[in-house]
């Protein structure tokens, strides 16, 4: 029987592979859509026979679920470096750039990824539960536990959690497709811009806060 290091190491050699195939199904899926992309044209752009593949993945359209979910992944671990949740500012600001970061990290694999999402319905609902929904749940625990502090006025949490997280990444996602005057701002100014236009909306407006005070 193989030793405990050994296990560890071909689990470590395996994840390795899996990441290496995903990676050059996502450059594949961006470059030539979903649809005209073959398992022969991943293997050569991974550095691996076809075979291979499948003794990872049983089709095409599991790498794209696995794509999905490895991007979900990726953002729920990122969010648990942010800034602590006292300060408003520099944790929405955090929060912001994170999720830029996150999508220019990841911008093969999403321009690979959310045309099938719009029109593949099973696909469409992996990535509600995999992706969307987990970071719609964790935004929204984050405002509810702000308007509790009295930071934030009271809200419908599932819809101002859904529409930030939906704002950021479609403007992202538009912002990397289509060359326009946005292009000439910093990075640091549009998550500015955007962080503010969060801050303002939900900060507690001045009759609110002379209601608590009567």
């Amino acid at each position: 029987m193989p030793t405990q290091g050994e296990a560890t190491k071909r689990q470590l050699l395996k994840e390795q592979r899996e990441a290496q195939i995903l990676d050059a199904a996502a450059r594949v899926f961006a470059r030539k859509g979903y649809q005209r992309a073959t398992t022969k044209e991943i293997a050569s752009e991974a550095g691996v026979a076809e075979g291979t593949i499948y003794n990872y993945f049983d089709s095409k359209r599991d790498l794209l679920i696995a794509m999905a979910s490895r991007l979900a992944l990726d953002s729920l671990h990122e969010l648990n470096s942010l800034p602590p949740r006292e300060d408003v500012k520099a944790y929405v600001l955090a929060l912001v750039t994170n999720r830029f970061d996150l999508l220019l990290k990841n911008i093969d694999l999403v321009r690979a990824l959310m045309p099938e999402v719009l029109v593949d319905d099973d696909l469409r609902q992996a990535y509600m539960d995999e992706v969307l929904s987990p970071a719609v749940s964790y935004l929204g625990e984050y405002i509810d536990d702000r308007i509790q502090a009295g930071g934030f006025r009271k809200v419908k949490t599932d819809v101002v959690a859904r529409t930030m997280i939906g704002a950021v990444m479609s403007f992202g996602f538009l912002w990397l497709q289509e060359r326009s005057e946005v292009d000439e701002r910093s990075h640091e100014e549009l998550v500015s811009e955007v962080a503010g236009l969060f801050l303002d909306g939900l900060r507690v407006r001045p009759v609110e806060e002379n209601d608590r005070e009567s």
